[in-house]
């Protein structure tokens, strides 16, 4: 039993301090021990009384005051382990340039719906709505890891439901638009006899990812059935500034894909071009072991890296561009505008988007279907049309109707 300054009794976990104010102490069901300071006896009773109810009840947490910047780096030692290169160089950049600056010093037992719904609301005026959905995920995960150790009552993000803005239906997705076949020969035109022609018109023809791209070697290809084995690609680490060969973006990356001919040529062309380099005395002798044998590589024989490439393709889009009315400029280049331009052509000659989604390499076809949205409301154009020819017949015009009724 706890006694005031002047020796009488308070009850069981009560006292007073020598500056005069009241304290209650108990250690709860986590073996924490826990106090409660004030000036005021009844409200020191108060807090006991709840606190010891919430304690029998089972509903409190444990006493922590750590930061959300704590909690991230706990949780980033179990969720890391898992995840590839690059999700890891993804989760981190979302945390330190998204999250961090706002959240980052808050105590995560204060972090409240309230404050999320807030926060949201100000990246939504910043960001897509891909990467808000990346930034809920990464904070859903740390509460969560949060919660499971007791630390909080409940996950505050888990409820929270942020909506999506509307999409304009008749908007078109600048980022999976192809260019123009006007566009693609005037390219051509002026990559030929390029370095990195080979590779450009191989990008064209195939629709693969850079890495899958960057990452053959001979073996992979067969010319004789003329197919191509995708079993790897090259990838980059931000972390140490190098590049890697690892396991291609999902499962259904791993295929075979078939060649046309002018991928074939492409192909022979570059093994040609790679033993002329192996034999160059610019060629580097004592890089890593496993990119030797990659067969697109630069003239010192090494990788070559997506920049690299997207830097060819952006100055050729400029002087084309030179030359040409403002009306008339071809749109932005990079190596993943050519897969989008033969997933089009292949779209406009009749190809079925399952067998798009395969050559691809997506994970689902919904993923080809949402990407490519805009050549599907084209294709229904098309269709829209031939069916109103199909109907375009005197017997169903409502005039010819009306003209025999009266």
């Amino acid at each position: 039993m706890g006694k005031d300054l002047k020796g009488r009794e308070l009850g069981k976990c009560l006292s007073q301090r020598k500056d005069g104010r009241y304290q209650a102490r108990f250690t709860n069901r986590y073996g924490q021990r826990i106090e409660y300071k004030d000036k005021n006896l009844n409200n020191v009773k108060e807090w006991i009384k709840k606190e010891k109810a919430k304690d029998d009840l089972g509903i409190n947490s444990k006493q922590n005051n750590d930061t959300l910047d704590m909690w991230y780096l706990r949780w980033k030692e179990m969720a890391f382990v898992d995840l590839s290169e690059g999700s890891t160089q993804l989760y981190e950049s979302i945390y330190k340039n998204q999250i961090y600056p706002k959240l980052g010093n808050i105590k995560i037992k204060d972090i409240t719906e309230f404050m999320l719904r807030k926060f949201f609301q100000e990246q939504k005026n910043y960001y897509a709505d891909s990467t808000i959905n990346g930034i809920k995920n990464i904070l859903n995960q740390i509460m969560q890891c949060c919660k499971d150790a007791k630390c909080i009552l409940y996950n505050p993000v888990k409820e929270l439901k942020i909506k999506k803005r509307r999409k304009n239906k008749n908007a078109l997705n600048v980022d999976s638009k192809a260019i123009s076949i006007e566009d693609e020969k005037d390219l051509f035109i002026y990559l030929k006899g390029h370095f990195y022609y080979n590779m450009f018109l191989f990008y064209l023809t195939t629709g693969l990812r850079y890495g899958e791209v960057a990452a053959l070697t001979v073996n992979d290809i067969d010319l004789k059935n003329k197919v191509v084995h995708i079993n790897k690609a090259l990838k980059y680490k931000k972390s140490n500034n190098t590049v890697y060969i690892g396991p291609p973006k999902t499962d259904a990356s791993y295929r075979d894909v078939p060649l046309n001919d002018l991928a074939c040529q492409a192909l022979e062309n570059q093994i040609e071009l790679k033993k002329k380099i192996e034999k160059s005395k610019f060629a580097v002798a004592n890089f890593d072991s496993t990119m030797r044998d990659l067969l697109f590589v630069t003239h010192n024989n090494m990788p070559v890296l997506n920049g690299t490439l997207d830097g060819v393709l952006k100055k050729a889009r400029l002087d084309i561009n030179y030359q040409r009315e403002e009306k008339d400029y071809m749109i932005s280049l990079s190596v993943h505008r050519l897969r989008h331009t033969f997933a089009t052509r292949f779209y406009e000659n009749v190809v079925p988007i399952p067998v798009i989604s395969k050559y691809l390499g997506h994970a689902s076809i919904a993923t080809t279907e949402e990407i490519y949205v805009h050549l599907l409301k084209t294709h229904l154009d098309a269709q829209r049309i031939k069916l109103n020819s199909a109907f375009d017949d005197p017997l169903y015009r409502k005039d010819d109707i009306l003209r025999k009724i009266c």
